[in-house]
């Protein structure tokens, strides 16, 4: 099997965000993240609600003969740590901001629990297999503004 790359990897799992959509507090129509590969990132917000993916660290595991995962056969097996980071609105009101932040982690926690429950390969990638995640609402300061938002922390097994 061919091994695949942290570019293949950061890509997969950001197309996954790019037909995602919100119903935004006190709006009819859904909306689409503006979403940001690492290779697309910018200097300040362009849009929101906004999906920034971006790696943010990877333990490796030594190559070993007796890994549980193979039959007398080495495998490396590198854990990704993933940031889904999620710009929901420009800070003002704490009520319309927590809706709004709310909003948007129901819209991202409803993506990646789809990915989760399709049958492998996860993202579309045969090489992860497994992943899981952790998030916390956060305020971001960005290009000099506060934004309101949700740090998704994904975690990747890759071999």
């Amino acid at each position: 099997m061919a091994r695949v790359t942290l570019p293949e990897i950061l890509n997969a799992v950001t197309d996954v965000f790019r037909t995602t959509t919100v119903f935004m507090p006190g709006e009819a129509v859904a909306r689409l993240f503006d979403v940001q590969a690492y290779d697309e990132l910018t200097e300040a917000i362009q849009d929101i609600p906004a999906i920034q993916v971006f790696l943010d660290g990877i333990t490796v595991d030594s190559n070993t003969t007796t890994d549980r995962h193979t039959v007398r056969v080495g495998t490396q097996k590198s854990t990704l740590s993933l940031v889904v980071r999620t710009f929901a609105r420009q800070r003002s009101n704490v009520n319309d901001d927590m809706a709004a932040v709310l909003a948007c982690w129901d819209a991202v926690e409803a993506t990646l629990e789809q990915v989760s429950l399709d049958c492998q390969p996860f993202f579309g990638l045969a090489a992860i297999r497994s992943f899981h995640w952790t998030a916390a609402p956060m305020l971001y300061d960005y290009g000099r503004v506060i934004y309101v938002g949700i740090e998704h922390t994904l975690t990747l097994e890759v071999f």
